[in-house]
């Protein structure tokens, strides 16, 4: 269930018998009429963690010490026409003001303000189709990590295709994880299976690792080391194994927290920083079976596949859609692009 909206529009507040105390509540509802203005990074104190309805988990950045933190309004609503269905994502640097209270074994704060964010992830909310809300997976990242595998289950390539231009848009990089490797046919004449060939000779960084037998899992702990990284992908193609084998340790959730947010928890949208060796500060996000695209002009799509510019077509401008001349159709990815192409002048993305 999504938080729910109560006064004027830009009033996010808690709901009945929420359990962010009577004071986190009162504190929150202590603001001016004035728009946010996003703080300088160099303002944060905290790190957000994890997000529920109408608060969220943040890491204190002097000690690592956790906060079960509402939001003060005026200060994380920002004016726009685009809305987010949370006023914070993951990763977002934030303001916090500790309370001195506790809840289900966790000290209680208020977040006081957000800072600029240097990217941000991002889909159409789902669920609300037709509206100018956007989901933000997460915030502030140095790579998306595109966890997929060759099979159990097979491979998506419209799926992992759609992150590489969300990531590619946002202007942040990434690195594809062919997971699973343990799987693959151990006659095959080549060390890469077909689908991750044909990305690393697209110039895309791949990472072969198996979970289950330890395979690529040290050296791409070290590829990862001291970075943001976001971890994303189909479900059921082994990510929270793949993270579980990179930490050497279950998942770091919090169930008190979960406890504590009872109903209402935003179980399709959870993700979650699980920390990392040496200051990295990785991001779990749960498997999805869909990926929608905001903000991306259908027109400019062809500039996220580089290949098709390179296919040779015969007429300068070409736009790849079945023109005489057109090269790019004998592409690897055309068909993927065909379909992304269609949704997106469909609407139906």
């Amino acid at each position: 269930m999504c938080p729910k909206f109560k006064g004027d529009s830009e009033d996010w507040l808690d709901d009945e018998g929420d359990s962010v105390s009577a004071k986190a509540r009162a504190a929150a509802r202590k603001s001016s009429h004035a728009r946010a203005t996003p703080l300088a990074p160099e303002k944060a104190n905290a790190v957000v963690a994890e997000v529920y309805p109408n608060q969220c988990r943040v890491k204190l950045l002097a000690d690592d010490r956790e906060l079960l933190c509402a939001f003060r309004r005026a200060g994380v609503l920002q004016k726009g026409e685009i809305r987010e269905r949370s006023p914070v994502a993951v990763g977002d640097l934030v303001f916090v003001k500790e309370l001195g209270t506790r809840h289900a074994e966790m000290d209680q704060g208020l977040v006081e303000g957000v800072c600029a964010r240097s990217n941000r992830l991002y889909r159409p909310a789902p669920g609300r189709e037709g509206t100018q809300i956007h989901h933000v997976i997460a915030a502030n990242m140095d790579l998306v990590v595109i966890v997929a595998s060759e099979r159990d289950p097979d491979f998506s390539p419209g799926l992992v295709d759609r992150f590489l231009v969300a990531a590619q848009a946002a202007r942040i990089d990434t690195l594809i994880c062919a997971t699973k490797c343990d799987l693959w046919s151990v006659d095959s004449p080549q060390r890469l299976a077909p689908p991750w060939k044909l990305y690393l000779e697209l110039g895309f960084e791949i990472a072969e690792v198996s979970a289950k037998r330890g395979d690529g899992v040290a050296a791409l702990r070290e590829r990862l080391k001291g970075k943001k990284a976001l971890f994303c992908g189909h479900s059921g193609v082994g990510k929270t194994s793949l993270l579980r084998a990179l930490l050497g340790t279950e998942l770091g959730r919090v169930g008190e927290v979960s406890q504590a947010t009872g109903k209402g928890r935003h179980t399709t949208t959870a993700t979650v920083l699980v920390g990392g060796p040496d200051g990295s500060q990785w991001m779990d996000s749960p498997g999805i079976r869909e990926f929608g695209l905001a903000d991306i002009d259908a027109e400019k799509l062809a500039e996220f596949f580089p290949e098709l510019g390179r296919a040779g077509c015969a007429k300068t401008g070409c736009h790849h859609e079945g023109e005489e001349g057109c090269a790019a159709a004998a592409t690897p990815r055309y068909s993927s692009f065909r379909r992304i192409l269609q949704s997106l002048r469909s609407g139906e993305n």
